[in-house]
């Protein structure tokens, strides 16, 4: 049983944390992510169905001639919405069980991820843009150095970005805010320990892929002792992922749940302690 803790945790107690909440979690959140899982494989076949020779072709640039049709990334785009609704909806969740609020129904974990959805929207938009930016940069007429050496300050920011805003989503739903400020939140949260925090969400970045390989090895054996032609492979594939997907979909948002929690008292524990030294000072 997940029981919000009262004081900050090391990294392992962290962890342990978030599988708590993964665990009490589960049953609200099994079956949205098997919405999200049924989508996106639907939609992968789907796309496969209609250009079957997606199936049997090797050459990028053939395949990239095939999936740069409109009604293949009208598809791609319905699923990458879907996806971010889904993934709000089981944040809602188990933000509801960390804040020891009443669990949340389907339907209105639904409902509160549809009311934040075009906040979400909106992050996507600004990452976005920033990811543009490169390409501008490397559009300039600048000597190829200046370039190379822009990229490679563009991408050191990226990471440090990636780290300070990686608790946003989090925020969005654990208190009334908008984007920008769900961003700032984060970015108050994490300074001063951006490498703890980036040291547990890459732990809990490997144990979902050391799942997703098992799966996928699983996966592997079944198809070498059963000969099944490309687009049954590609099924099968699908099918097999979709389980995979109920399983691990839920890990990293009840992760990022539990390092909000934990990093919020961390910075409520040091604000306590600045005011005490001020008041004693005083």
């Amino acid at each position: 049983m997940y029981v919000q803790p009262s004081a900050p945790r090391d990294i392992g107690g962290v962890i342990d944390d978030a599988i708590k909440l993964y665990r009490a979690s589960f049953r609200t959140c099994w079956p949205i992510a098997l919405i999200a899982s049924v989508i996106s494989a639907a939609t992968v076949l789907y796309v496969v169905s209609r250009f079957p020779a997606l199936a049997t072709l090797r050459d990028p640039a053939q395949l990239w001639q095939l999936v740069r049709a409109p009604s293949v990334w009208g598809w791609y785009l319905v699923l990458s919405i879907a996806s971010l609704l889904l993934l709000g909806a089981i944040i809602a969740c188990q933000n509801a069980l960390a804040a020891g609020a009443p669990p949340l129904g389907i339907g209105q974990a639904l409902a509160a991820a549809f009311s934040r959805l075009h906040r979400q929207l909106f992050a996507i938009v600004l990452w976005a843009l920033y990811f543009g930016s490169i390409a501008v940069v490397m559009l300039l007429p600048l000597p190829v150095i200046l370039k190379v050496l822009a990229a490679i300050a563009w991408l050191v920011y990226a990471f440090y970005l990636w780290g300070r805003l990686q608790l946003w989503i989090v925020a969005l739903f654990a208190e009334p805010v908008g984007t920008l400020r769900s961003m700032a939140i984060s970015w108050d949260l994490i300074r001063g320990h951006w490498w703890r925090a980036a040291t547990i969400l890459t732990v809990g970045i490997i144990i979902v892929l050391i799942i997703t390989m098992l799966f996928s090895f699983l996966a592997g054996l079944v198809f070498v002792m059963i000969r099944v032609d490309a687009m049954s492979l590609i099924i099968g594939n699908q099918l097999i992922g979709a389980a995979e997907r109920v399983f691990v979909t839920s890990m990293i948002p009840a992760l990022m749940v539990a390092m909000y929690y934990d990093f919020k008292l961390r910075r409520e524990g040091g604000d306590l302690a600045a005011r005490a030294k001020l008041l004693q000072t005083a």
